[in-house]
């Protein structure tokens, strides 16, 4: 190729341009250049379309968080972990062979498979070969029977005995075992979900040096995170640092590192908070909320269980046995305005038993119908008829407020209200205990439609038992048995639909609202809530999918796992 001639025609080529710009007028100069700007935007702009459409953003390693939380963990221990800071380091640190997620459905953690008998009563468990504790030792079926016996053993004093109260375990091989049950229980895959320990760690221990070893604190299992670093003073844990776990079964977290620091009381996490100290809080009140002027953007809500309500006892007061009665009463509430007034808005309304249900979250709120509604009731039938009633309920600033809102709506339908207030050990030991109330405001744990068997069978009258209302329906109770024991989804769902028709015809209680679990986050981090949780911990569900970093990749990326490889490599 002769390089010397095509210099020579580009030269000439380039001087018969410039010619040509020299005759131009000064319009067509304009002219010229606005097209030319014109086509560079137009050309950028199809770049920009083009990258969108043959790319997508993808998380990236690296970034860390700093939360505050009140109070010191003790057992980083799924089998002792009983206080929200205990569980907030077991759910980062510890895996189970299941796990909930996002949607709150089951999924497999550390279980490569788990085949269940046309009976459902037996479990078939094959681990993961990759699962493995964060000193690089092999999860096998040992460690599972052994944190199983651990929790069964009443000398531990483990708060998940009941979930495995009757559960025998028969060990396959190293990566096989069964779970055999003496009934069918339908929630037995979330009771997988309890993080497992290491048997090497911890076998040489007895009973009585369980609860009192290092390693409460200086965890080791087989979650998204590992212990790094524990920092103390006089001998309390006041930071934990926790660093991904590179090997985690389901995935690699995002981030590199998390970092918790305790604080004694509300007044110092706001303090460390403000000085810029910590970037995420949580378990503050709607009011101090409202009083910090956080951005509404800056909050993070998931539902939780607790469900509060008001639970009638008739016969601490006969006139309550009456239905129309307990219609009015629920008529003259307006939910709406307590969840606005008492928690802010961080709440949903509930007309039925279950707060996680879709729906069913109306005010019912109509005066005048609760009016004619409580005329009809046989004790107003004569003019000079009066019902007075006494309201009992917590000393929390919550329970109180909500008490005081649900007394006005009650006297403007004409029914004389009292509040007593207990402290929470008077509450339990003097008032339900006994069943002495005669309307109580109280709030109830029902993380699924089963749990409402303990609170609603006819069978749990008496105490122990947490029917305090001592409601007694042949009906429901044959509703509640099916969604606690029937294996089969149709039947429970069709049972579940049976106990709201209970409630719709009876009212034996009042359902007013599930709180959300308020989570401030002014950090830079992509943070995926649940969106039900069943305790403040679950904020640490799905912690393994949070990011602050991202890239855009090619869709058709068969480069990508070697990407993937370098960038584990590298951190």
């Amino acid at each position: 190729m002769d390089t010397k001639k095509i210099k020579i025609e580009i030269n000439s080529f380039s001087n018969k341009i410039k010619k040509l710009y020299k005759t131009l007028t000064p319009e067509k100069v304009m002219a010229f250049w606005f097209l030319i700007s014109v086509g560079i935007i137009l050309l950028f702009s199809a770049v920009l379309v083009l990258n969108q459409k043959i790319t997508k953003v993808i998380p990236t390693l690296g970034g860390s968080i700093n939360e505050g939380i009140i109070g010191t963990p003790r057992f980083i221990n799924p089998v002792l972990a009983s206080t929200d800071q205990d569980n907030d380091l077991t759910t980062l640190v510890f895996a189970g062979l299941t796990k909930r997620d996002e949607t709150g459905s089951v999924i497999l953690d550390m279980a490569e498979k788990i085949d269940t008998s046309n009976d459902n009563l037996h479990y078939d468990v094959t681990i993961k070969e990759d699962a493995e504790f964060h000193d690089g030792k092999k999860v096998t079926s040992d460690d599972i029977i052994y944190t199983i016996s651990l929790i069964q053993n009443s000398l531990i004093k483990s708060p998940h005995k009941v979930e495995f109260e009757g559960v025998t375990i028969e060990k396959k091989t190293d990566r096989e075992l069964i779970f055999s049950l003496k009934k069918p229980y339908p929630l037995f895959m979330n009771v997988l979900s309890i993080g497992i320990l290491p048997k090497h760690v911890w076998k040489n221990l007895n009973d009585d040096q369980f609860s009192l070893s290092d390693y409460n604190i200086n965890a080791i299992g087989s979650g998204p995170f590992m212990i790094s670093d524990v920092k103390r003073d006089s001998g309390i844990p006041v930071s934990i640092s926790l660093k991904s776990f590179k090997n985690y079964t389901l995935h690699r977290p995002y981030l590199d590192e998390i970092n918790i620091f305790a604080y004694q009381n509300e007044k110092y996490l706001l303090q460390a908070y403000d000085n810029g100290d910590i970037d995420r809080i949580h378990g503050i009140t709607p009011e101090k909320v409202k009083s910090l002027s956080i951005p509404e953007n800056k909050i993070q809500t998931s539902l939780l269980p607790r469900t509060i309500t008001i639970f009638f006892n008739p016969n601490k007061a006969d006139f309550l046995s009456d239905k129309n009665i307990r219609l009015a009463l629920n008529l003259a509430i307006n939910k709406d305005s307590i969840v606005k007034n008492v928690l802010n808005g961080y709440g949903k309304i509930i007309n039925s038993p279950y707060p996680f249900e879709e729906g069913n979250t109306d005010n019912t709120y109509q005066v005048e119908e609760a009016k004619k509604t409580l005329s009809d009731s046989k004790y107003f039938k004569k003019k000079d008829s009066k019902i007075s009633l006494n309201l009992a309920t917590v000393n929390t600033d919550e329970m109180k407020k909500t008490a005081e809102m649900i007394k006005k709506y009650w006297e403007e339908i004409g029914i004389e209200t009292n509040i007593s207030v207990y402290e929470p050990s008077d509450l339990n030991q003097s008032i339900i205990k006994d069943r002495n109330f005669q309307v109580l405001l109280f709030g109830s744990i029902t993380s699924t439609p089963a749990d409402l068997y303990a609170f609603w069978h006819s069978s749990q009258r008496n105490y122990p038992g947490l029917n305090i209302s001592n409601y007694a329906s042949q009906k429901l109770d044959k509703q509640l048995e099916v969604l606690r024991e029937d294996g089969d989804e149709l039947d429970r769902i069709d049972a579940y639909e049976n106990v709201k028709k209970e409630w719709e015809e009876e009212t034996p209680s009042i359902f007013l609202y599930a709180p959300k679990m308020i989570y401030v986050v002014t950090d830079k981090i992509k943070t995926i809530l649940p969106k039900n949780s069943f305790d403040n911990s679950d904020r640490f569900l799905l912690a393994e999918y949070w990011y602050k970093n991202t890239e855009r990749v090619w869709l058709k990326t068969d480069y990508e796992p070697i990407i993937k490889k370098i960038e584990w490599f590298i951190h």
